[in-house]
């Protein structure tokens, strides 16, 4: 995580593109056939790249929820952060036959969403702790980075290492 202390609105957007660009350059790098077999815990490229996809969706959802004075059902309604792992394996489900290209596709466009309600923000509405009460005072940009450039770094850095298993 990055040092609170130096953080601001453009330095969280920084970190967001490049996050992303190191995870699409590894990504150039892969086969359809080496996107498609097995890396993680029996899940492939493809659904490491869906789960962060539904990720950055659902974030991108309770920001909007909050700025209309909302409190948002997080993780999802139902569910509490202790069904994190029930949570990952219906998302698995759900995508995990998805063609490949519908799966980058909607990468591409949930990473653009999420960097554009980012940008939209006020920089208030990322760094002050009080600014969302549902927040129980931690401040946004601790949910941005956990759903954009720390989830794409944690999934990066696993890929590479399969990757680096691979050779």
């Amino acid at each position: 995580m990055s040092d609170p202390s130096d953080l601001t609105k453009p330095k969280i957007l920084d970190l967001i593109q490049t996050e992303h660009a190191e995870l699409e350059r590894t990504l150039s790098e892969l086969s359809e056939e080496q996107m498609t077999r097995p890396v993680e815990d029996g899940w492939s490229v493809k659904d490491i790249l869906a789960h962060l996809s539904v990720w950055e969706t659902r974030m991108v959802e309770w920001i909007e929820q909050s700025l209309r004075g909302e409190v948002p059902q997080r993780p999802a309604p139902g569910m509490t952060w202790d069904d994190m792992d029930r949570l990952n394996e219906q998302t698995y489900l759900l995508y995990k036959d998805k063609p490949l290209s519908e799966v980058l596709s909607d990468l591409d466009t949930t990473y653009r969403r999420a960097l554009e309600v980012v940008s939209g923000l006020e920089e208030k509405d990322l760094l002050d702790a009080q600014r969302f009460a549902w927040r129980q005072g931690a401040p946004l940009w601790h949910m941005v980075a956990a759903n954009t450039w720390e989830h794409y770094r944690e999934h990066h850095e696993a890929i590479n290492r399969w990757l680096t298993e691979e050779v």
